[in-house]
């Protein structure tokens, strides 16, 4: 009796070798899908994103408080020798609205000049140059400035907008289309959740990169089919896209859209023609802006504490 083994059939390894094949297709698919998906939720950070990100992990609220009403506890001791109470400023209390100024503190943990009488100090401010990079600590000194002017800008004007016809908000200077959009953002709670002048957003929970996008870069091109004015003008009006709901992804759109935990509001009734007119056009200005650095904050703080638009 023999002991081979009957031959294999041409049928059956033709199967098993397109099983094999598409086994190694399937991961493949898989892998370059799980790559695509992580690729397309990688966060977009601005610069003011970034900087807030390093205060908290360097250590500047410690020092500093979160806000103006978290006292910081210091002592200065005087010429005749006794230490006093001297409360440690914000980051805003002292009006420091030039960048460079803001920089030389960080980068050396005081300015030349004000060494001597910073050393009477019982807590002093370290040097972070050897902790962060230049690029660093001028995104730190640029969110520094961003909430300065947040702080500024408190008091928004409740007077109401003039009527315009589209061409003519399309043919407002950058100036005056800035101090009007801003002050309707800040009306209407645009801010809050998109940050200090669009430069990103609260977290979000179930959307799709978990956070709410700013009005920068390129989550703000794909959420407006690349920066379309209709489909701005859509999502304010509406509280959610219509390009991106009809697209080859839209079904998957709609899911994180209606999943998420906070959804975009409709305006269509809160806002004027006029207003969001203004709106879409400031919008479009700050994203083709880009992420705003430290010496566009700066001039940002200028325009908006000039005398405001009509």
């Amino acid at each position: 009796m023999s002991n081979d083994l009957p031959p294999v059939s041409t049928t059956a390894r033709r199967s098993k070798k397109y099983l094999i094949r598409g086994v190694i297709l399937g991961a493949v698919l898989t892998i370059g899908l799980a790559a695509v998906f992580r690729f397309e939720t990688r966060p977009e950070i601005s610069v003011v994103g970034q900087g807030k990100a390093l205060a908290v992990s360097n250590g500047c609220f410690a020092c500093h408080g979160a806000s103006d009403s978290e006292t910081r506890h210091n002592l200065r001791q005087t010429s005749a020798g006794p230490w006093k109470q001297k409360a440690i400023p914000t980051f805003w209390e002292n009006g420091i609205d030039d960048p460079a100024v803001l920089i030389d503190w960080i980068t050396h943990g005081v300015p030349e000049g004000e060494a001597a009488a910073h050393k009477r100090l019982f807590i002093q401010m370290p040097a972070y140059q050897k902790f962060m990079t230049t690029p660093e600590i001028e995104s730190v000194a640029a969110w520094i400035l961003s909430e300065g002017i947040r702080l500024s800008q408190a008091s928004v004007s409740e007077e109401p907008t003039t009527e315009m016809t589209p061409e003519q908000v399309r043919a407002l200077a950058p100036d005056e289309l800035l101090v009007m959009g801003d002050r309707l953002s800040r009306r209407h709670g645009c801010y809050q959740c998109h940050g200090e002048l669009g430069q990103g957003g609260a977290d979000n929970p179930s959307s799709f990169k978990s956070y709410i996008p700013g009005f920068f870069g390129s989550d703000f091109q794909k959420l407006t089919d690349g920066g379309k004015r209709e489909e701005i003008m859509y999502w304010i009006e509406q509280g959610r896209g219509q390009a991106i709901e009809a697209g080859a992804m839209g079904t998957l759109a709609k899911r994180y859209l209606d999943s998420q935990a906070i959804g975009m509001p409709a305006y269509r009734d809160q806002l004027s023609t006029t207003e969001k007119n203004i709106l879409t056009e400031y919008l479009l200005w700050l994203n083709k802006e880009g992420p705003l650095s430290v010496k566009q904050l700066q001039l940002i703080m200028k325009q908006l504490s000039a005398e405001p638009a009509g």
